[in-house]
């Protein structure tokens, strides 16, 4: 019977008779509770078009003898536990149009022979743990209109041979191990609407010509190691809606040309190295609504011409910016979220100004009072709010001139720490377990809310009335630190490298490098997990080295609290850059 649906409550794929139904055109069993393998006499149903096995609980290889299936135009596998290669074979299916097998266990390579399938016009192979390189016969695909690659371990260079794919929209090839320069190849793709590369080790700089993508509405290429500038041609993208190509090495001046983007919307260049003035060709973005630029090293003035927008968020913190803020950003209504502090800025905050959620703006020169309808949003500010400049003396005596400065007073604020005593923050000392447990619980805390209570953890070395004992129940029970054999140190220093394991294990958005890259001279003989995650960190711009020339990671030197404060910072700001990105995904 054609288009048939079969339902099932939980029993095994092999126990559905299937022997006698070789008419069948669609098999369609997604959202079943199917167990087991997939049966190889699925490769015996000669009419087969459509096969539909979605959320089930299928694992094991795919069978190879689906490749017979001559007829078949969608191979729909997602969200199962499936494990081993891709078949080959599947190479034979000339009439394929669809394929889909994201969500899995998947391993090995992908097949060269992929690159046959003429009809092909959706591959979705993301979220598995394929290895090896992008066969250059995916640029075969001519018909191709969608494919994602992400979150697996594939290596090695972009083939330019993509930039054959006339009908692609959607490239997505986030969260892999892939390096090398962004082929200008790519430029080609017409039609192409979202390009996704991020999470990379992509170098070089961008190419112009990825300006002539005149369909693309998402461009995001950031967490990689590009550098160069700008090219000037990204203003030419007549249809972008979202870029983010912050968390780079770009340097050089922002692109006046990107004040031509009329339909973007949110803009995000932070951390790189950008220098020279924000170009006040920027306010001519009549859609833009986010604006990040944040830890750079921007100059100059704040344009007024910011102020002609529509922004909810201006992120322009930690660069070199001086002059006044303009009055004119008084005109931005919507302005829910205004970031300016660690500048240069001096003078009065214009009475005009209208914040509704965060307004940020110590560790500048700025004079007078807090005009009163902002005293409520000023959130980095714990001073006397008649006399702001306060603000920029800091909450602490001893950490005056510090590089770690700003992240001191900023994770005081942000009620991580409170200091050592009397006014002081006691920068030099050495950071304790007890000491990082607290701090760590409050950071999650203050980016997720209070986390669960932790189960019953056996530590023979905290005591019930240790002020820090919810803290450390919290770290182990999550695996965020370790106590082997119920003995959790209270008392020990922490190190670099144990710094570099606990902030991945706590927080979602930092993660290890997937596997052992070799960034750091200095590592030998500590453990492949510890390495990965100094190696993640780095990556993510959570952590320098200690020194540049043979890149060191200076793993066993002992934390200090100015350092703590400096990593937390940074941890907490990369994930609320990222925000409004994700609130408009």
């Amino acid at each position: 019977s054609h288009g048939q649906h079969h339902t099932t409550t939980g029993i095994y794929f092999r126990d559905i008779p299937l022997g006698n139904m070789k008419s069948l055109e669609n098999v369609s069993l997604s959202h079943n509770k199917l167990s087991g393998s997939i049966p190889a006499e699925l490769g015996n149903l000669d009419n087969l078009r459509y096969l539909y096995l979605t959320l089930n609980q299928l694992s094991g290889p795919i069978p190879a003898e689906l490749g017979k299936l001559r007829n078949l135009q969608r191979l729909i596998l997602n969200a199962n536990q499936l494990s081993g290669p891709i078949p080959a074979e599947l190479g034979n299916l000339d009439n394929l149009e669809q394929l889909m097998i994201s969500l899995n266990r998947l391993s090995g390579t992908i097949p060269n022979e992929l690159g046959n399938l003429n009809n092909l016009r959706k591959l979705y192979l993301d979220f598995n743990e394929l290895s090896g390189t992008i066969p250059r016969e995916i640029g075969n695909l001519t018909n191709l209109e969608g494919l994602t690659l992400s979150y697996n371990q594939l290596s090695g260079p972009i083939p330019p041979e993509l930039g054959q794919l006339n009908n692609l929209e959607d490239l997505e090839l986030v969260y892999n191990q892939l390096s090398g320069s962004i082929p200008k190849e790519l430029g080609q793709l017409n039609n192409l609407e979202d390009l996704e590369l991020v999470y990379n080790q992509l170098s070089g700089s961008i190419p112009k010509e990825l300006g002539q993508l005149n369909n693309l509405t998402i461009l995001f290429l950031y967490d990689n190691l590009l550098s160069g500038q700008i090219p000037a041609e990204m203003g030419d993208l007549d249809s972008i809606y979202i870029m983010n190509i912050s968390s780079n090495q770009l340097s050089g001046p922002i692109p006046a040309e990107l004040g031509n983007l009329d339909t973007l919307s949110s803009l995000n260049l932070s951390y790189n190295i950008l220098t020279g003035n924000i170009p006040p060709e920027l306010g001519e973005m009549d859609n833009l609504r986010h604006l990040a630029l944040a830890f750079n090293r921007l100059s100059g003035s704040i344009p007024p011409e910011l102020g002609d927008l529509n922004l909810h968020t201006l992120d322009i913190f930690n660069n070199q910016l001086s002059g006044t803020i303009p009055i004119e950003l008084g005109n931005l209504k919507s302005l829910n979220r205004f970031w300016v502090q660690s500048n240069r800025l001096s003078g009065k905050i214009p009475s005009s100004l209208k914040v509704t959620k965060s307004f940020r703006f110590c560790n500048n020169r700025l004079t007078g009072s807090i005009p009163d309808h902002l005293r409520a949003v000023a959130t980095d500010f714990g001073g006397d709010m008649d006399n702001i400049t306060s603000c920029y003396e800091g909450m602490f005596s001893d950490d005056e001139g510090s590089v770690h400065e700003f992240s001191i007073e900023q994770v005081a604020e942000w009620g991580i720490t409170q200091g050592c005593a009397d006014g002081r923050f006691c920068p030099a000392k050495t950071v304790t377990r007890a000491q990082m447990a607290a701090f760590l619980y409050r950071a999650v805390a203050h980016l997720y809310g209070a986390p669960e209570p932790a189960g019953a953890v056996g530590l023979s070395d905290v005591g019930a009335d240790d002020w820090y004992q919810t803290y450390a129940q919290w770290a182990v029970a999550n695996n965020v630190m370790r106590a082997p054999d119920g003995n959790f140190r209270p008392q020990a220093a922490v190190t670099r490298a144990d710094m570099a394991e606990m902030l991945v294990a706590a927080f979602d958005h930092l993660s290890a490098s997937p596997e052992f890259q070799g960034l750091f001279s200095d590592v030998a003989g500590f453990s492949d997990a510890a390495i990965r995650a100094m190696e993640g960190i780095y990556e993510a711009r959570v952590a320098t080295g200690c020194e540049a020339a043979p890149l060191r990671y200076c793993p066993a030197d002992e934390v200090t609290r100015a350092q703590m404060a400096s990593f937390l910072t940074r941890v907490i700001v990369l994930d609320v850059v990222s925000q409004p990105l994700r609130e408009i995904r």
